[in-house]
């Protein structure tokens, strides 16, 4: 059973909400569930012990749960045995956040590459979608790097 978290650790759950509201246009108690998944011991937590400790109604946790999912921030599992799913955080969630986002940024470039080779587009949009293409080359590259140095020195004994 997941643990209710101290003060000090609970007050960081809830800043963590925000920085993901404020920062990352996520909703707050999708950041508040993450903050509390990765400040306990546990490995698991079932929606229920998420409403209680977060104070939050059902509906909303089980919405912010199916986001976090598709995030690849969390993961179901089915317990034999347990009629309740409990949910547990995936290896390297930022990690593969960081992935997700190389993807959508790989589906805008070629979008503003498209953009750009229209015959209907003006001089004006033509260099605002160059100068945005180049800085999502230029923050793309080094993301990949980083990420995949990141891999490699977590599979290097």
């Amino acid at each position: 059973m997941i643990a209710p978290l101290p003060d000090d650790l609970a007050q960081i759950v809830e800043k963590l909400g925000l920085v993901f509201e404020e920062t990352f246009g996520f909703p707050r108690m999708a950041g508040r569930i993450f903050g509390l998944m990765m400040a306990n011991d546990e490995e698991y937590a079932t929606q229920a012990e998420l409403v209680e400790l977060l104070q939050a109604s059902t509906g909303s946790i089980s919405t912010m749960i199916r986001l976090l999912e598709q995030l690849a921030f969390v993961e179901r599992v089915s317990i034999p045995g347990e009629r309740r799913d409990r949910f547990r955080l995936r290896d390297d969630p930022l990690a593969k956040m960081t992935a997700r986002r190389l993807e959508g940024m790989d589906k805008v470039l070629e979008l503003f590459a498209a953009a750009q080779r229209s015959d209907k587009i003006g001089p004006a949009a033509t260099e605002r979608l160059a100068r945005a293409e180049a800085f999502y080359h230029f923050v793309e590259e080094a993301m990949r790097e980083r990420l995949e140095e990141w891999y490699a020195q977590e599979s290097s004994p």
